[in-house]
């Protein structure tokens, strides 16, 4: 994939409200949160049920990097986060075509 190629792997979206309800639930969240360092570092969703990495947009343009392969569950469902949507919902494309 080169850089400005768009998935063409269809993903799930959630809403704020369904997400804060399966953490309410206690139910087992993995996270991936594509907003800037600092912007992580000024908040972010925690939890005793939720595993959370930050790892910025602009580093998943093309793909997702090895580095970061290391730290994803093969075993659950990633939600991926950012702060409008859009950018979420393109690196949650590169993950299903990364086969997560």
């Amino acid at each position: 994939m080169t850089e400005g190629d768009t998935p063409t792997e269809p993903v799930a979206s959630t809403t704020p409200a369904e997400l804060k309800a399966r953490i309410d639930a206690r139910e087992d969240v993995f996270l991936l949160d594509a907003r800037s360092e600092s912007d992580f570092e000024e908040w972010h969703i925690d939890g005793p049920t939720v595993d959370v990495v930050n790892y910025p947009y602009f580093q998943l343009l093309d793909g997702i990097p090895s580095d970061l392969h290391e730290e994803l569950p093969e075993d659950r469902t990633i939600t991926v986060l950012c702060a409008k949507g859009g950018s979420s919902e393109l690196v949650a494309g590169h993950l299903a075509e990364a086969g997560y």
